[in-house]
């Protein structure tokens, strides 16, 4: 399976730097600010190699950096870095084991706070694969960002407002957030290759039951999609009219 040769490779690779301020990054690599991958040239140059890594690695290599780089500003470096291979196979929804880490739902009821934020980064990506269509994923989708160290901007995305690749580094930049305010929370019995958990067995992530819920998506544009329950909360719009913010049901919009 090639998740499990990947997951080899991170274990053995050397120690990344983290990507410098203000300069556009793609896949990983530095490209230039001026030349940004939006939909309308997400199948252009289909042959186009950077670097040796597949798509989905590529990929997967932004989100990778934008979490080294809140660890990095934080000044957790060296055995305190981010560490990748904590969310593969952890838990229930944490980058399950297939061809689709990135995207593919879990399934039960998340089985700590960490997992709680995989399944509400899967929730996000779900948010933005509806809107945009099924090619809207992260394994095959890149987007363009980088991170302003002037006036406190911090990360930004290259790509226009609404589009699909905004959309999914919102998702990434939120998760990558959550991420690292759950840093010290991981349990090694729920983790495939270190606990032996298996999230494939449906007695490890049975669903709470209970009385089913309507859900909506939340957010998108410029800001992270929510997947909201609308027993507690609802979605107002935006001042700008063009995203949504979650509120509870009993307070006004």
């Amino acid at each position: 399976m090639k998740l499990y040769a990947f997951f080899a490779a991170i274990a053995l690779a050397q120690e990344d730097d983290v990507v410098a301020d203000d300069v556009c990054i793609s896949g990983g690599e530095e490209v230039s600010c001026l030349t940004v991958r939006g939909r309308k040239d997400r199948n252009k140059n289909k042959e186009e190699n950077r670097s040796s890594l597949s798509p989905e690695e590529r990929r997967y290599a932004d989100l990778k950096a934008i979490a080294k780089k809140i660890w990095g500003n934080n000044g957790l470096k060296g055995k305190n870095k981010f560490d990748e291979r904590k969310y593969w196979a952890y838990g229930c929804h944490c980058y399950l084991l297939g061809d689709r880490p990135l995207t593919e739902m879990g399934t039960g009821a998340p089985k700590d706070e960490l997992d709680n934020k995989c399944k509400a980064y899967k929730d996000c990506q779900k948010c933005v694969r509806e809107k945009h269509g099924d090619t809207c994923i992260g394994e095959f989708t890149q987007y363009t960002w980088s991170y302003k160290s002037k006036n406190g901007i911090g990360f930004v995305s290259q790509n226009e407002e609404g589009s699909c690749e905004q959309e999914l580094f919102q998702c990434d930049l939120k998760f990558a957030q959550d991420t690292f305010a759950a840093m010290n929370i991981f349990n090694e019995d729920y983790h495939f290759f270190w606990g032996g958990f298996d999230n494939r067995d449906p007695d490890n992530c049975p669903s709470n039951g209970g009385i089913p819920v309507d859900h909506q998506c939340c957010g998108g544009y410029d800001r992270p999609y929510h997947w909201i329950g609308l027993n507690k909360n609802k979605c107002c719009p935006a001042s700008d009219g063009n995203s949504g913010i979650v509120t509870p049901v009993e307070e006004n919009c």
